[in-house]
This record gives structure tokens, C-alpha cells and sequence, in this order.
């Protein structure tokens, strides 16, 4: 007997729709299917509960555009698993039922069906409610429905779309509706919003966490930029600018902590997956992003890619290949601050609430460690002493196994990382596996920066452009860019995006926007130095900013010799979970698959 899994619909309507007698009858002391959202504290709730299918996670709770991020060239994952397996492309064994657009399918649309209940069910106690009100929470929930549809889009191209709570027979033949007439009725969905939260008094003041008036505007640029609309992105875009709600945060750092972001200085951060701070359970995805073992018994899984490390600029602001003050013997120094406030390499220190109990040894909650990355020692500073201890047998990820032996290796290369850790997101007040810092969605420096790319793509250049750009720049301490061609603009903002958004799950659609996912997202992996005292040659760019390392292979990190072979024309879209197709005969696959 065939069984039918629908994976999208994980609401009740499924269960609603195959009712027994019993299960239909109305409950005594609660709200019936057909009366709920009859007045505003159960609106209330039920937006709430929308907002909750807007967690969406990978497996141990990493924020899901997180581990997006390592599909892509400015991030692995250590192991061989969904994401990793979607980087290696042709070269590893990415297949139809990865688990990766699975979980991305799944959790975006279970977003969507919550959203289209929400919309749905409030007209029950429309008139129970004040005009305002009703509006206001009806715009939230739009917002969240669109913010599921552009990923839905974006990762898997033409998707079947939902405005209502189908029922099963409409799951099981439902075709793939058009991207560009998605965009269409998300900007009208969008513009809707908009008005309302300016109605209900609340287009900026939202809390933390919450949609508003300026994500709404700002999705619909970033909806635009999907179907290369560039007029209709940098519109909404400079609607959000000139409407002066949001400014950057003097502190870039600020931006990932748990502090900087309750305080939320000019309100750079516009929407946020935040975590309950009343709630002791790890949200454990801090060590999923920047602790080695060299802190903890516990083993870095994501880091950042060589690629990545050299998009960043000197402090004079020129590229590496170009730069006459970057040194590749000390490739941390005078570069671009946000590669220190992104990624840790070699030489820095590290700092971790990594010890919970007086037991254990650091029992003052914290520990730092300064990283040996070519001896088989490391660094760790002992609070009960005062002094830091040498500690042999360094066994975290790029460690030396046994003296004279560096790097912790197996016949094919590295098998734990390329010689970096993420520091975005690490914040030294947070214990190390129960960290409390919300991941960010959308913040102001994207507006600013999606507004400059699609002018730029309009080829309308002017004074405007470049203050976006700059005033990103600036925070960091880089010099001012000016106006030049619309092919050298280009490669300002897309260097600019990779180094201000990395591991913010941006990249994946930045390159599909710009068609160079195939190029960028196809070389070996490789990372530092492997020996100190062998400095690798720099990499030479294309126009697109994407490295070339032929030059460098053999005196660098190998990660399990593994290669990115993302060339075929399939990898500009991500297989629709097979699951689907064996259930609704309609729904084709995406090419190549």
C-alpha cells in the first residue's frame, strides 16, 4: 500500500482534513479549528506560533542560513555531511535526498502553511478587533510568508505556491508556479505590510525579533534582486534609507553578541532569530561555529575557507594581489578589521566560558588559549594560577599528532579544518555550549549594500552609490571607494558583501545572482600554511573576485584533498527532496537531477 509522506504540510489542516466524528466536536473550554483567532490575544498567540516556524535549524540548532553558508566558497563543513557534500558538487556525493534542501524545504514551507493559517483563521474575529490591530498582525504574518518564499525561490527556482491552507489532493497535484509571479504577489503582499505597520503606528518601533515596516521593504529589495528587478530593489532600498529608522552600529563586533544586540545601537539590526534567554538548554551552536578542541573535548565542524580570507582588503584598501603592505609570511596584519572580527587564525587568542563547575579544572568560567597551529603544544591560560600552562599533545583539529608530525593528517590531508575558526558570533560573555546570541537575519548594512548593487547593475552611478558602500567601509576603518566603471563597482560590492556578511548565509544567493556560483564554487580546498616556514604565493583574482590558487597548492593545507567540482549547470539549482516527486506527479525535478 502506497503511503503518501507530505512533508510541507506539517500543520494541523492535515490531521483537520481526516477527522474523525469525535475529533470534530468543539471543545467545552477552548476554541474550535473554525472559531480560533476569533479576537486579538488568540491573533496574538497564533502569530506567535508563526514566528516560531521561523526558527529554522540544522542539526544541533545551527541556524539553518548558517549552515547554508558552508555550500558555498566561503565556508566547509569538517565532515562529510549535507553541507559539505552539497560544496563537493560533482566531486563528492551529493545526491536527489541530501538532507541539506530537505530540511531548508520542509522548514521554509512549514513557515508558509503557518503563515497562510494565520491569514487565514483571523478573519474569524476581524470584526472583534480593531482596524489597526487586525492589520498590524495580519502584516507580520505576510512578512514571515514572504520571507519562506524568497528562500523557496531562491534555492529551488519555480516552486508550488500556496496562498490558502491546501488539503491534501491539491498537495498531490500541485504544479510549480513561475518565480516572476511569486515576486509579483509578494511585493503586493509586501507594500500591503508596509502601509499597515505605518497605520498601526509601529513601521519601526517593533521589538527585537519582530517583522516591521523596513523588513518588509527590505525583503521586497531582496525579492527583487532575486529576479534581477533592479529598479524595484533599489526603490524599496532607498525607501528604507531615506525613511532614517536604521543606522549602522558604530561597532561591528556589537553585531554578535548577546549585549550589542539586546542594545541594538541605531538599530542596525533589523530581524533577528533570537533565542529564549529564561531557558537553560544549550542552544549549542556556538561551538558548531568557532571552538576547536584546543578549548574544549569537542571539535570544530564549520569554518571558514581560504577564499574567504582573501577577499579582505589591507587597511589601504586594495586587494591582496595588489597590496605592497600585506605581508604572506603574517597574513593577519594590516588587513581589513573584519577579518579579526570574523575568523581567528593563527597567533590569536581565543577566549571561552568553556568550564561550568568548580570540578573542573578552569573553573572560572573561561579560558583562553592561545593556538600553536605548528607544534604539538598549546597555550591555555590556568585562572587558578594566574599563569598560561603548556599543554602537549594538542589534539585539536589542526594539531600535530605525534612530534615531528604537523597537522592532524590523514593520507589524503586534513581531516579537520584549513587553519581557521570563525570569531563572528563568538561572544566571551556566553557560556561556550549554551550560547544565547541570536543569529542575525536582516540588518541595515544589506539595505545600504543592496542598494548600491542594483543601481550599479542600472548603471546609474552617482554620489548615492558610493555613500552606501562607504558608510559600510568606513566602520571598519577602510578608505572610501570613488565612482568608476560599472564593471569596477561591481567588483568593489561584491568583494564588499563576501567580507561584511560572512557566515550570514548570504553568499549562496549572492552568487546565483551574479551566475558565478559554478566558478567560485569550484576548486580544491585548501587552506594556510602548512609549514610556517614556506609561505605560500599570493593567489591572483578574476573580476569576480574568485581566486586562483595554482600557484600556492602544494605549499598549503590540504582538506582531505577534496576538490568542488560545482560546474554542472544542475548546481545552479538545489534537487527538489524526491520525496515530493514519488507523492505528486506534477511536481517536476529541477534539471540535471
Amino acid at each position: 500500500m502506497k503511503k503518501y509522506i507530505v512533508i510541507l504540510l506539517s500543520l494541523s489542516a492535515v490531521a483537520i482534513s481526516g477527522c474523525q466524528k469525535f475529533l470534530d466536536r468543539k471543545p467545552l473550554d477552548a476554541s474550535s479549528s473554525s472559531t480560533f483567532l476569533s479576537n486579538q490575544s488568540e491573533m496574538e498567540q497564533g502569530l506567535i506560533g508563526t514566528y516560531a516556524a521561523a526558527m529554522w535549524v540544522f542539526p544541533n540548532n545551527t541556524p539553518l542560513l548558517f549552515a547554508v553558508e558552508s555550500s558555498t566558497d566561503m565556508a566547509i563543513k569538517r565532515g562529510g555531511n549535507a553541507e559539505d557534500q552539497i560544496a563537493m558538487g560533482d566531486a563528492g556525493p551529493f545526491l536527489f535526498n541530501n538532507s541539506l534542501p530537505i530540511t531548508c524545504w520542509n522548514q521554509a514551507y512549514r513557515l508558509v502553511q503557518r503563515a497562510n493559517q494565520q491569514i487565514a483563521g483571523m478573519e474569524n474575529g476581524k470584526a472583534n478587533v480593531p482596524v489597526t490591530t487586525f492589520n498590524r498582525i495580519k502584516a507580520e504574518a505576510l512578512v514571515l510568508r514572504a520571507w519562506g518564499y524568497y528562500h523557496l525561490m531562491g534555492w529551488f527556482g519555480d516552486i508550488p505556491y500556496y496562498r490558502t491552507m491546501p488539503g491534501v489532493d491539491v498537495l498531490l497535484s500541485a504544479k510549480r508556479t513561475p518565480t516572476a509571479t511569486i515576486v509579483a504577489d509578494m511585493y503586493k503582499d509586501l507594500d500591503e505590510a508596509a502601509a499597515a505597520f505605518d497605520a498601526a503606528g509601529t513601521g519601526a518601533v517593533q521589538a527585537l525579533g519582530r517583522v516591521n515596516k523596513g523588513v518588509a521593504l527590505g525583503l521586497k529589495a531582496k525579492l527583487a534582486m532575486l529576479i534581477k528587478d533592479y529598479t524595484t530593489a533599489a526603490a524599496a532600498s532607498k525607501t528604507v534609507i531615506d525613511g532614517g529608522n536604521y543606522n549602522l552600529n558604530p561597532s561591528y563586533r556589537n553585531l554578535f553578541s548577546l549585549a550589542g544586540q539586546q542594545g541594538n545601537a541605531n538599530r542596525e539590526i533589523m530581524f533577528i532569530q533570537t533565542y529564549p534567554l529564561d531557558v537553560n538548554e544549550p542552544q549549542n551552536w556556538g561551538p558548531i561555529l568557532g571552538v576547536p578542541r584546543q578549548v574544549t573535548n569537542s571539535q570544530s565542524s564549520h569554518f571558514p575557507s581560504q577564499q574567504l580570507v582573501d577577499q579582505f582588503e589591507d587597511q589601504a584598501g586594495l586587494r591582496i594581489d595588489a597590496s605592497t603592505i600585506y605581508d604572506p609570511a603574517n597574513p593577519r596584519v594590516n588587513r581589513d578589521r573584519r577579518l579579526g572580527w570574523s575568523i581567528y587564525m593563527a597567533g590569536d587568542t581565543m577566549v571561552h566560558f568553556a568550564s561550568k563547575t568548580a570540578a573542573l579544572p578552569y573553573n572560572n568560567l573561561r579560558e583562553r588559549t592561545i593556538f600553536g597551529f605548528y607544534t604539538n603544544t598549546r597555550r591555555k591560560f590556568n585562572w587558578n594560577t594566574g599563569v598560561y600552562d603548556n599543554v602537549t599533545t594538542n589534539n585539536d583539529w589542526i594539531g600535530a599528532q605525534a612530534a615531528g608530525i604537523q597537522w592532524q593528517v590523514s593520507a589524503t590531508g586534513s581531516i579537520g579544518g584549513v587553519g581557521y575558526v570563525w570569531n563572528k558570533y563568538n561572544d566571551t560573555t556566553q557560556y561556550t555550549f549554551e550560547s544565547k546570541v541570536g543569529f542575525i537575519l536582516m540588518r541595515y548594512a544589506d539595505i545600504l549594500q543592496t542598494y548600491a548593487e542594483a543601481k550599479i547593475e542600472l548603471n546609474q552611478i552617482d554620489a548615492t552609490v558610493t555613500a552606501a558602500i562607504n558608510q559600510v567601509r568606513a566602520r571598519s576603518g577602510q578608505p572610501a571607494v570613488a565612482a568608476g566603471s560599472q564593471s569596477a563597482m561591481r567588483t568593489i560590492i561584491r568583494r564588499e558583501r563576501a567580507v561584511e556578511f560572512a557566515g550570514e548565509g548570504l553568499r549562496l544567493f549572492d552568487l546565483r545572482r551574479w551566475d558565478i556560483y559554478a566558478k567560485a564554487n569550484s576548486m580544491p580546498v585548501i587552506g594556510a600554511a602548512l609549514n610556517p616556514a614556506v609561505v605560500p604565493a599570493r593567489p591572483t583574482f578574476d573580476a569576480d573576485n574568485v581566486p586562483n590558487y595554482s600557484a600556492s597548492l602544494t605549499t598549503r593545507i590540504a582538506f582531505r584533498n577534496q576538490t568542488r567540482v560545482n560546474s554542472n549547470v544542475k548546481y545552479k539549482l538545489w534537487p527538489i527532496p524526491q520525496s515530493e516527486i514519488d507523492n505528486n506527479p506534477n511536481l517536476t525535478q529541477n534539471p540535471g537531477w
